[in-house]
């Protein structure tokens, strides 16, 4: 089965950002080199740990930095120049609960099929950095062939957590696609119609506020949505 996906940056207008996006790759294959193979009984041989890694991908920071998390302020400053870029990326986000500052890191990903599959995402919980001891990922799930909206790194902080420092690549979530088939990941170039598509998406609650995923579903196949989004998808294959 093959998924696409893109930055949901407009080319025309960020053009260097398609050079920073990397594709995810896959989990159990990322892992694999860190195996010891004095465990006979270690846990890659384990058939339920295969089957909960099976066409599960990571999700790579495109920035690294170094930051000063000022959530009394509602600051983020950079703690070198070599920051300066990657403090603009990342925000203060309205707490969903008490006393949980969350924040958002700018790293935005679109992944559309040609047909019904579910996507989940979920920390990157095989992962030790600071972007998992000091942020908790939000999670989600949702029809990736019935709705185009952007994936994106958003975090509740955890308590104390007073700066927070990463490196390109280091892992920010994972994403599993729940079906039988061996997903293909292919990327294309984003077009006005795809991102016009996508921002439709991310804007349609703010007129249907409150809408269950089907009513969302329905919305995007009663517009003719998916049909145009595969066919400006499939004319702009990168590979």
């Amino acid at each position: 089965m093959e998924v696409y996906w893109s930055t949901v940056y407009p080319l025309d207008v960020y053009a260097d950002y398609q050079m920073l996006y990397r594709e995810p790759d896959p989990l159990f294959k990322s892992i694999l080199p860190e195996r010891d193979d004095s465990n006979p009984g270690d846990f890659f041989a384990c058939p339920g740990f295969q089957f909960h890694t099976e066409n599960t991908f990571i999700v790579r920071a495109h920035v690294g930095g170094e930051l000063k998390l000022d959530s009394g302020a509602n600051a983020i400053a950079p703690l070198n120049d070599r920051s300066q870029v990657t403090a603009q990326l990342v925000q203060w986000w309205p707490n969903s609960r008490k006393q949980h500052r969350m924040l958002n890191i700018d790293h935005r990903v679109l992944m559309f099929a040609e047909g019904p599959l579910v996507m989940s995402t979920s920390p990157a919980f095989m992962h030790r950095t600071e972007l998992q001891s000091k942020l908790l990922y939000i999670p989600a799930s949702f029809d990736i062939g019935s709705w185009l909206r952007p994936l994106q790194g958003t975090y509740e902080v955890m308590p104390g957590a007073t700066e927070l420092h990463f490196r390109e690549g280091d892992p920010m979530y994972y994403v599993k696609f729940h079906t039988d088939e061996k997903v293909k990941l292919r990327r294309f170039k984003l077009t006005a119609e795809v991102h016009d598509a996508a921002h439709g998406c991310v804007h349609y609650k703010m007129f249907r506020p409150q809408q269950s995923l089907d009513r969302v579903y329905e919305a995007f196949s009663h517009a003719r949505m998916p049909k145009q989004v595969l066919a400006a998808i499939r004319a702009n294959l990168l590979d």
